[in-house]
């Protein structure tokens, strides 16, 4: 019996037990800061791509955008936005959501989010949407388990349709008047600056983790952690102390003020989003999220002249 006693076998074991899970959730928190911070860099290529296509697509030709005036990304009137087409975009809209638009202004005027619109707003939201294709998760990512293999992804047809299709619910793509303004513009002069800003709605996928360094969908369109409420009342039903009560009073002020940092780029995904109402799902799936926003600044490549309509080419006149 005394030497059973003095043992020391297995000591090792009960030291790796006690290390094993802060060690473990600095490793898996390591990893889902670097995939925000990837992402991050991915939002604002993303960014510099929209700028590049909106230089380019602003003063095209009228005739290969349904005739839209140039230098404008408002939606033509009496017509439905390019941004309306297909099978999902149609339900989206008969079920109340309509085709999203980032906020509008024209000349410094505060205008309707629905003015966005049309053939040259749609094809500058696709450059935004193809460089976040990378980083999009596929419907399986939100619906199964996560691990951190589906956090960091796979590289195949059906990852990317599902990655388009959540593309349409996380990306808002809209123009400030000026950069880290607050305020929008939908038309453009010839020799002005344009900046476009990106803003995305990244999946945060690392097991564990994400529950304390992202937020759901519901806290993020809301501002408040409401899964923090149930807590509060557990704690006070069990009866925690007064000490216990101000270290939650901290840590939900934390949340709060996170919350809050991301709700104007909140409102922008829920305002600018091609099909908005596709984010009432990913509130069913339970994933969490932070809200990345990008934009970049670029000389509109406009000139004083009229093209001639001798061909359908068009040309320089």
């Amino acid at each position: 019996m005394t030497s059973f006693v003095r043992q020391t076998r297995g000591a090792v074991y009960v030291e790796f037990l006690i290390v094993f899970i802060p060690v473990l959730t600095l490793f898996l928190g390591s990893i889902q800061a670097a995939l925000l911070y990837g992402a991050n860099l991915v939002v604002r290529h993303s960014a510099t791509t929209a700028a590049r296509a909106a230089i380019v697509v602003l003063d095209d030709e009228p005739e290969n955008y349904d005739d839209q005036p140039r230098n404008s990304v408002t939606k033509p009137s009496g017509g439905s936005s390019s941004n309306s087409e297909g099978l999902l975009s149609t339900l989206t809209d008969l079920l109340g959501g309509g085709s999203g638009g980032s906020s509008g202004g024209s000349s410094g005027d505060s205008q309707s989010t629905s003015t966005l619109g049309g053939k040259r707003f749609s094809a500058i939201r696709s450059a935004a949407s193809l460089p976040l294709l990378g980083i999009s998760p596929s419907l399986q990512d939100l619906t199964g388990s996560q691990t951190l293999r589906s956090a960091i992804g796979t590289s195949n047809v059906s990852r990317l349709a599902g990655a388009f299709l959540y593309n349409k619910a996380a990306v808002a793509v809209t123009f400030p008047q000026s950069p880290n303004s607050g305020e929008y513009q939908t038309t453009f002069a010839y020799d002005e600056d344009v900046t476009v800003r990106v803003t995305y709605m990244f999946n945060c996928a690392v097991p564990i983790v994400n529950r304390w360094m992202c937020d759901s969908y519901l806290a993020l369109k809301t501002g408040y952690p409401t899964e923090m409420l149930s807590q509060l009342a557990d704690m006070i039903s069990n009866g925690a102390t007064l000490n216990e009560i101000q270290a939650f009073q901290a840590a939900y002020q934390q949340r709060r003020d996170r919350l809050q940092a991301q709700q104007p780029g909140m409102e922008e995904i829920e305002q600018g989003a091609e099909s908005p109402n596709l984010g009432y799902l990913l509130m069913l799936t339970g994933s969490r999220f932070h809200v990345l926003r990008q934009e970049a600044t670029l000389p509109n490549h406009a000139g004083r002249y009229e093209y001639t309509q001798s061909n359908n080419n068009g040309g320089g006149g």
